[in-house]
Order: structure tokens, then C-alpha cells, then sequence
């Protein structure tokens, strides 16, 4: 960013337009592939995993369906959260033309123990919304989207990366409901429809159909989170060519 312009002569700056985020998420992909997809094979396939093993569980043995798929709705939540948090800290470099940490520096500095408290915190409230009504897990999804790459972005506590997503994500509501909870509720419905027509005792396949849908919504989700909070919070144009002042807060700014 340059200095400031005259009010007569105020620079064109773009706002945060979808085509934007989206042209940032693609470019980071084409630029590090493996650090974008070796992450999400892992981590969604434990998610996959806990998911298929949970649910089979509870509709054949306790019939606790809805039970079932809250929990899995709230699961894919746990999961993009810690995805999109090692993904920051992966590949949040490249938004701003930088040079990617090593790594085995990564998996040194990641803070581990805050993204699975926050994992933790989000799987409860995203369950307990899911079972309530659908409207307010859609809402929880949306204003906390950025928690994950907020831990790492500003190395705050869990508490801070809650405020601060709140705090970023309010302004731009519609858009992140758009880019973040729609495709989450999606998935979820795409999952419900894969179960239906999977028989239950086909538990490889039940986890097959899972593990691919849960890793596709979650590496774009992912990439996604990262460009909005690499936007909102460093000012990173990616392949734009300018952002708003408004629309982006700087670390130093955290109370």
C-alpha cells in the first residue's frame, strides 16, 4: 500500500469481490499443490474415518439417526477448521508473494494445541446448532469461518481468533456466508444422500464416498478461508491489484 492520496485524487482500490477470492484460492493451489492436497488426504481422512465409524455406530445400534448426522455435520466443521489452519501457515505465504515457511518449520511452529481447542469448541457448538434448527449453524459457520487461520495469522489465542473472526467476518456477512456456509451445508446434504444409497455393512465404501466428498469441499473451503483471511487481515492482493483500506486490519490492532 502507498501513502495516502489526496481526496481528489483517491486510488481505484478493489473491494472484496468473489471473482477476487476466488482468483487468489485458485493461484495458491497451482502454485503449491502438494502442501495444499497432502495436508487435506490426511487430515479428512481421519475425519472420514471418526465420521463413518460414529455414525454406523448410532443408526444401527442406538438409532440415534439425527444424532448421527449432527455430529457428522459438526465433524466436517472440526476438520476444515484445522485444515484451514495448518493450510495458513502451509501456503498463506504465497497470497502475498512470499516464500512459503519450510516444512519442518511448520510442523515445529504450528500451534497445535489451539487449533484442536478451537476444533473442539467449534465441533460442540456446530452440533448442538445442527440438532436446534439449521439457521443458526449456517450462522456459527459463517462468523467463525476464519478462526483456524486467525490462530496462525495473528498468533492469538482461541478466545482472540473467536472476537477477531467475529470482528472481520460481520462486515462482510454475505459474502462469507456465500463463500463458507452454503458449500459446508451442501456437503452436508451431499453426505446425507451418499448414506442413503450406500448400504451400512458397505463400511469401505460408506468411508470412500465420505473421505472423497468430505477432502473436495474441504480443500476449496480451505483455500478460501485462507484468501479471505489473508485479505481482511495483511492487505494480500494475490493476482488482484488493490484492496480497500477498510477491508483489512493489521495485527497490531488486536486489543
Amino acid at each position: 500500500m502507498t501513502g495516502a492520496a489526496t481526496p481528489g485524487d483517491r486510488p481505484v482500490r478493489h473491494e472484496l469481490h468473489p471473482l477476487e477470492l476466488l482468483s487468489m484460492a485458485w493461484r495458491t493451489f497451482r502454485a503449491e499443490p502438494a502442501r495444499v492436497v497432502v495436508p487435506a488426504l490426511i487430515i479428512f481422512a481421519l475425519d472420514a474415518l471418526q465420521g463413518t465409524i460414529f455414525t454406523e455406530l448410532a443408526v444401527d445400534r442406538l438409532g440415534l439417526e439425527s444424532v448421527a448426522f449432527a455430529f457428522v455435520y459438526g465433524a466436517s466443521t472440526l476438520g476444515l477448521t484445522f485444515y484451514s489452519g495448518m493450510l495458513e501457515r502451509m501456503v498463506g505465504a504465497v497470497e502475498r508473494n512470499e516464500t512459503p515457511q519450510p516444512i519442518g518449520e511448520v510442523l515445529r511452529t504450528l500451534p497445535w494445541v489451539r487449533l484442536f481447542l478451537a476444533d473442539v469448541v467449534l465441533l460442540v457448538l456446530g452440533a448442538v446448532a445442527a440438532l436446534l434448527i439449521v439457521l443458526p449453524g449456517l450462522v456459527l459457520d459463517t462468523l467463525f469461518a476464519l478462526v483456524g487461520p486467525l490462530i496462525n495469522l495473528l498468533g492469538c489465542t482461541v478466545r482472540q481468533a473467536f472476537r477477531r473472526s467475529l470482528l472481520l467476518v460481520w462486515p462482510h456477512f454475505a459474502l462469507v456466508f456465500c463463500f463458507v456456509a452454503i458449500p459446508l451445508a451442501v456437503e452436508h446434504e451431499v453426505l446425507v444422500l451418499v448414506h442413503d444409497q450406500v448400504p451400512d455393512e458397505a463400511l469401505g465404501l460408506v468411508f470412500l464416498s465420505t473421505f472423497v466428498v468430505s477432502t473436495a469441499f474441504g480443500i476449496a473451503l480451505g483455500l478460501t478461508e485462507v484468501s479471505v483471511a489473508e485479505r481482511l487481515v495483511r492487505g494480500a492482493h494475490g493476482p488482484g491489484r488493490g484492496v480497500r483500506s477498510g477491508d483489512f486490519e493489521l495485527p497490531e490492532s488486536m486489543a
